[in-house]
């Protein structure tokens, strides 16, 4: 009764709308870009650093403009992959990766309605330490890593 009572006077107009529900934000059918829990994630997305010379090196990776990660990568004998969980949109999309040492790439791919995708981010360089690159790989299977 005293809840009846306290919300008696009150109109729609004066009850704010309830905030939106963070789950929204994960349906395949969102518009937005992010990181998620590894089971929402329609894209597994690997990065690794693959370069002796440039040990650690900073990574910044974004989709459709949108930051997906900013961070140093260290080498680790070339076995270091870091998984990052992605919820994209269902249709084009543009990655853009750009290490410290000013190399970059950037790449179109598509999101399927349904099934996830692996993607895979690699810097590296030659042994002579010129060359420096980034490599970008998508596939519906699952990365085996050696």
């Amino acid at each position: 009764m005293t809840a009846l009572l306290a919300t008696a006077g009150c109109t729609d107009a004066d009850v704010p709308p309830p905030p939106p529900s963070p789950a929204a934000s994960l349906s395949p059918d969102a518009s937005a870009v992010g990181l998620v829990e590894t089971d929402q994630a329609n894209l597994h997305l690997w990065v690794s650093n693959q370069s002796f010379t440039d040990d650690p090196v900073a990574l910044t990776v974004s989709i459709d403009g949108t930051k997906i990660l900013d961070r140093f990568f260290a080498v680790e004998h070339q076995h270091n992959w870091v998984l990052f969980p992605v919820r994209v949109a269902p249709g084009h999309h543009v990655v853009r990766v750009v290490a410290g040492t000013g190399v970059e790439k950037q790449a179109s791919f598509a999101m399927p309605e349904t099934g996830r995708q692996y993607a895979a981010v690699d810097y590296g360089n030659a042994m002579d330490e010129r060359q420096r690159h980034v490599n970008w790989l998508l596939q519906s299977t699952p990365i085996g890593f050696a």
